[in-house]
């Protein structure tokens, strides 16, 4: 067990270069970037980052609040036969337990494949409340019918095209037949299944009604789910992570697994799926492929620590290609300094930079509203509130958030810097006083008109700021989870850098990648959800031989 241990570790570019070179990428990360913006030669591993580097060039000379999580459990060196306590064989071995593993390992074993699923974390891992599907009986019910084509080629050119076509078609294709497999498997257990309303449309973005809400959340969907999957002889193990791909004449033919007692050998017969989340808590991994500026939160939100990109690892050691740097984050507004999200600053409240500067329409989307803030100087904001009674604001202002002002409030009471003037509220955060106080007699002049001329905010949310005390939140984003990860095509295979499918080998999830570029599409409402469980659906129908 101790030698395990010793071969893990954040993986730097010192193991992973022969990988990136053959990607073409190996020049996005071969720079150190300093404090004041310049850079030199790398000469040694990522294992030198510090929380205030990256080693993509930090222009901007921002500073970074590095997020905790667990160890790393991809192994590199080659594991030998005489480190091997245990060998099991089976159909298929699911690597994560999320949304994505577990639809897949009851989609499989549904459908009569022995399987084996593996989680790194002593239980399953499950978060938020809504699933994307289209055609859905939980949509048609409500009489919500969107259309999946222009869906499609939103989620196109969000990405500006650099995805996979047939990867966004087959989730449109498929979603609503998985989603209805899934409420057949999950019966009653979950509570109400809720169509959102249609889909609106603001400043030129749509957001769509392609979210449906799970009365008792995601966490009790994946936990019956889980449950299906073990009534159909799952075989399944917590705290036992895959650590490294089995491979043969280019097929990869199983895995090994870190035991209580130590490696595991599992061979698959039919192949292995890679569900093991993104890596969001592998500070070498993400100062490699993330841009500074979104690198630059002040908050990790995830509650899922042990993903470290072991499952991203093990794919490229078996040459498999990956989306391409830079990746992205899935980032909210409302990012903390506390390390938390101040729910009750993610609302439509006028928002200035440290020059004292509005900058933005507080209502757009929260990816687009995230990477304004992480556009402006330091990759931060404020968000300004004002009045003796900020719980009316809230109450105003909250629309369709699903926390009672109280709730906000208590989110936001430990960052709110309070001034009785905005002159003293400027000197206390850092803003440009002479700046501030002209950006708020301008916008309180659009409140009192009812249209916001300069920036189309909506006029419901037109709330002036008229007299103390004043308030401030300290802004900048929060991060979920990654998105990007191993190329794959519309049957989840992973692929080659030729684009050539390595037989045997799937991923899926935060895993996967061929859909997301230059921003997350959080106008799509619960796309990510929605294709952890669709392609996981279909994984594990197409390797029972029932897909063409």
């Amino acid at each position: 067990m101790e030698k395990n241990l010793s071969r893990r570790g954040f993986i730097g570019l010192g193991c992973l270069g022969a990988t990136a070179a053959a990607a073409g990428l190996a020049g996005c990360a071969s720079q150190t970037p300093k404090k004041d913006g310049s850079s030199e030669a790398l000469a040694e591993t990522s294992e030198t980052a510090t929380a205030s580097e990256t080693l993509i060039p930090n222009a901007g000379a921002l500073e970074f609040n590095q997020p905790t999580g667990s160890e790393v459990a991809y192994i590199e060196e080659p594991i030998s036969e005489d480190e091997v306590v245990e060998t099991l064989t089976c159909d298929v071995v699911v690597c994560g337990a999320g949304m994505s593993g577990v639809a897949a390992a009851a989609s499989a074993s549904e459908n009569g494949l022995r399987t084996i699923l593996l989680e790194k974390g002593q239980t399953f891992a499950a978060r938020g409340t809504e699933i994307g599907a289209f055609g859905d009986r939980i949509h048609q019910e409500a009489g919500n019918v969107l259309d999946p084509v222009a869906f499609m080629e939103d989620g196109m050119a969000t990405a500006h095209f650099r995805c996979d076509r047939n990867v966004w078609k087959r989730w449109c294709d498929r979603s609503g037949e998985a989603l209805n497999w899934a409420l057949d498997v999950v019966g009653d257990a979950c509570g109400t299944f809720t169509a959102k309303a249609g889909n609106s449309l603001f400043a030129g973005v749509t957001t769509w009604g392609s979210g449906v809400r799970v009365e008792k959340g995601i966490a009790s969907f994946v936990e019956n789910v889980l449950a299906a999957a073990q009534a159909n002889g799952t075989d399944v193990r917590f705290s036992t992570p895959a650590v490294q791909l089995i491979t043969q004449d280019g097929k990869v033919t199983g895995v090994y697994a870190q035991g209580e007692e130590g490696i595991i050998k599992i061979e698959a017969a039919q192949g292995v799926v890679l569900a093991t989340g993104g890596y969001e808590f592998n500070w070498d991994l993400l100062t490699q492929r993330i841009r500074p500026r979104d690198l630059a939160v002040y908050a990790w939100i995830n509650p899922t620590i042990t993903n470290t990109g072991d499952g991203l690892l093990m794919g490229l050691a078996a040459g498999a290609a990956e989306d391409d740097w830079p990746h992205i984050l899935m980032n909210d507004p409302a990012g903390a300094k506390t390390g938390n999200r101040a729910n009750g600053a993610m609302l439509a409240f006028l928002r200035v930079n440290e020059n004292g500067e509005r900058f933005v329409n507080e209502n757009l989307s929260f990816e687009y509203m995230s990477n304004a803030i992480m556009y402006q100087p330091g990759a931060h904001d404020f968000v300004l509130l004002s009045g003796t009674d900020i719980l009316t604001s809230l109450e105003k202002a909250k629309g369709g958030a699903p926390w009672t002002p109280e709730d906000m409030y208590d989110s936001i009471k430990d960052v709110l810097v309070e001034a009785d003037t905005l002159e003293e509220l400027a000197e206390k955060c850092g803003i440009n006083a002479e700046n501030l106080a002209r950006t708020v007699a301008r916008y309180n002049e659009l409140c009192a008109a009812g249209e916001d001329a300069d920036y189309g905010k909506k006029p419901s949310d037109l709330i002036p700021l008229e007299s103390g005390p004043y308030y401030a939140i300290e802004e900048s984003g929060c991060c979920l989870v990654t998105v990007n990860g191993l190329r794959t095509d519309a049957d989840s295979r992973v692929l080659d850098h030729n684009g050539k499918a390595i037989e045997g080998l799937y991923a899926l999830g935060n895993t996967s990648g061929s859909m997301f570029n230059g921003t997350y599409p959080h106008h799509m409402s619960a796309v990510s959800h929605g294709r952890c469980l669709t392609f996981g659906y279909l994984v594990g129908r197409r390797l029972a031989g029932l897909e063409d």
